[in-house]
């Protein structure tokens, strides 16, 4: 009896041997032959076939979250992951895995498309970011009328493999209580980079597969295997990227984009320390024709870079406490490392003169508290970060990175972070990936869109997001004054808008809630 297994005909081998009688030994040893190497090639394409199948499948695992009792028993939440092909372009060869988690609609019925949300970055968790809360508060602001989607980029802290860097963080936490030159933090960097990049290299980690372009691919490949034809897209800061390769080539997928500080396809990551320093001398300039700021923040800039230099001649020392430990650990301030505090500081504090002011009396306690990015940041993937920035954005022109004017020690300082274009440009000649840079991107769509931007944003002007609108037809954006970096963080007014968008994306929402946003500078109390 013929037996088909995954399309391929299975021949019993009794059946072989069948005319036994007839035939010589000899013959019937070559008949033996023929049979064990026809088994072996069967058996090839039975592991192939197995292998191939198993890509696109939802396998479920434990959630790493606490789940609300029952909800998984209800099916309206799985988690696991779905192996998708390491390139989309050779969709049978190696694969990668990415965790997925699927939010079923709290309704009988889903009456909207379902909704992929993506953070920043890149190389923060999209897993970290989202579910937890769409257990509470933004679950039952979405979930009424949609499925949401959250898919754990290639790379990132969940999936397989992720792109986590042990020893980029090990040298970070050496580097507290250090006061190096730039040359040689730079030099203990390259050295550790090297380290890292032979690592993944050995364990058969393809870098170059890691990128804006692959990343977009898994998106429409994880819905299309859930049967999700058409969905909208929810991106902030670098998330807004990932919304934007989709537009550039998955457009037809698309209900609707919805973009939280909004990057430049084209500009994007490498303007970093110009648009920085645009935004210091915007604020300072402010001040200084400010009668009463003037008085209360006087010649705050030149104050300010002053600090910087006398700091790296005889920093500071500092207890600070690590939230991801809780131990108070002594950290060296020095110039450097307050450039790379006051940057990281700029995404949230849209009142710069009076934090400046505080330290610039001597009161260092907001560091203290609060060390940002003096310290390594938490499950942050430095490998994804490395490879997708180096791919699309490594080729920096000369006003990339500004050494010649007179923030160039809070340039070179902000230059050991490893998303700068200062340290980029170091990095490029170790970390090496494909080249699949284009600054001539042209997007071009109808698909109704909405943009937020915050008035101070230093790393994603609101340029950016007005450049962008006029490119798409059906777009709505809003700058919101007063903010910095993320506009929906910012109580429920960025929240409540998007969802009125995602429900009816043909109209404009409600934006009489921006109103109560109001730009300025506070005088000290």
């Amino acid at each position: 009896m013929m037996k088909v297994y995954n399309n391929v005909i299975r021949q019993p081998l009794d059946t072989i041997f069948y005319y036994r009688d007839c035939i010589s030994f000899g013959e019937i040893l070559d008949m033996k032959k023929i049979a064990v190497l026809s088994l072996g090639i069967l058996t090839i394409l039975f592991t192939g076939c197995n292998q191939k199948s198993d890509t696109g499948i939802f396998v479920k695992a434990p959630c790493p979250f606490e789940v609300p009792e029952g909800l998984e028993e209800s099916g309206k939440f799985s988690y696991g992951y779905m192996k998708v092909p390491e390139f989309h372009k050779n969709p049978d060869g190696k694969t990668i895995e990415v965790a997925v988690a699927v939010f079923k609609c709290r309704s009988d019925i889903a009456t909207h498309e379902p909704l992929v949300l993506n953070t920043g970055g890149p190389g923060m968790s999209n897993m970290d970011n989202f579910v937890p809360d769409l257990f509470g508060e933004l679950g039952d602001l979405l979930l009424d009328n949609r499925d949401v989607v959250i898919i754990e980029l290639r790379g990132l802290k969940y999936s397989k493999p992720n792109l986590f860097c042990p020893e980029i963080d090990n040298l970070q936490m050496y580097l507290v209580d250090k006061n190096l030159s730039i040359d040689e933090t730079m030099g203990l960097y390259m050295d550790t980079l090297k380290v890292v990049y032979n690592r993944f290299k050995s364990e058969g980690v393809n870098l170059s597969a890691f990128n804006d372009y692959e990343i977009a691919d898994d998106i429409v490949y994880v819905m299309d295997q859930f049967d999700y034809q058409k969905f909208s897209i929810f991106g902030s800061s670098f998330g807004t990227l990932v919304a934007q390769h989709l537009l550039l080539n998955h457009s037809d997928h698309l209900v609707s984009t919805a973009m939280n500080a909004v990057v430049d396809i084209n500009r994007g990551l490498p303007g970093m320390h110009s648009n920085s320093i645009n935004r210091l001398d915007s604020i300072f300039s402010t001040c200084e024709n400010d009668i009463e700021l003037n008085q209360a923040y006087p010649d705050l800039k030149n104050r300010f870079l002053a600090l910087i230099k006398r700091l790296n001649e005889t920093p500071e020392t500092l207890d600070v406490t690590y939230a991801k430990d809780g131990k108070t650990y002594k950290a060296l301030l020095t110039g450097n490392k307050l450039a790379v505090w006051v940057f990281g500081f700029m995404y949230w504090d849209a009142q710069l003169p009076s934090t400046l002011h505080t330290i610039l009396s001597g009161d260092y306690s907001l560091i203290s508290n609060n060390p940002g990015m003096m310290f390594p940041l938490q499950d942050f993937s430095n490998g994804l970060s490395l490879s997708i920035i180096l791919a699309e954005s490594s080729n920096f022109a000369d006003e990339d990175i500004p050494l010649d004017n007179e923030y160039v020690d809070f340039v070179k300082g902000c230059g050991t972070m490893i998303f700068t274009p200062y340290f980029l440009n170091h990095a490029k000649h170790i970390w090496q990936v494909n080249d699949l840079q284009d600054r001539n991107l042209s997007i071009v769509s109808e698909v109704p869109t909405l943009m937020f931007s915050g008035e101070l944003d230093h790393v994603c002007p609101p340029e950016y997001a007005t450049e962008l609108s006029k490119k798409l037809k059906n777009s709505y954006l809003y700058i919101f004054p007063g903010i910095a970096h993320s506009p929906i963080d910012f109580g429920p007014c960025g929240r409540l808008m998007m969802k009125e968008f995602l429900d009816n994306p043909t109209k404009a929402p409600d934006s009489s809630c921006v109103q109560e946003f109001h730009s300025g500078f506070n005088l000290p109390s």
